[in-house]
């Protein structure tokens, strides 16, 4: 796991909240109740059945791609949640709240009650046994 890795996880977390958002409106369109024309007399479909059909075709194909984005983006955000477990309590601390919570160095600083040479000792410490775990 590499320094860049980690700086990944909060565009992989906005990008799989993006995926959803659009996952959400494309199953609210497809699962709106829609207007049926009653003609009172049977017929035969209608091209617009057809062109309705082939909508909802592509719809599901672009829903399948979304669940699949966010299965790929759940997998890489789930990398990096179990390569910070595998460290001891303050690496883990401060790789979490930089990383995973966004927190500025000096939030890092006070939410830990750490000095700022401390907490970056720390980090580098916590950068370089995620690298040697990555080496294996």
């Amino acid at each position: 796991m590499t320094k860049d890795q980690l700086r990944e996880y909060a565009a992989i977390k906005r990008e799989l909240q993006n995926t959803q958002g659009r996952l959400e409106e494309l199953s609210a369109a497809m699962y709106a109740p829609k207007a049926q024309k009653l003609t009172g007399t049977p017929s035969a479909p209608s091209p617009d059945n057809a062109a309705m059909e082939l909508m909802v075709i592509q719809r599901q194909e672009l829903l399948d791609r979304y669940l699949r984005i966010m299965a790929e983006l759940a997998e890489k955000l789930q990398e990096v949640e179990t390569s910070i477990s595998g460290l001891a309590s303050p690496a883990r601390e401060v790789l979490r709240c930089r990383y995973i919570d966004g927190l500025t160095w000096e939030q890092v600083c006070v939410k830990l009650n750490y000095s700022w040479r401390q907490v970056h000792r720390i980090h580098a410490d916590a950068l370089e046994k995620l690298k040697e775990k990555g080496q294996r």
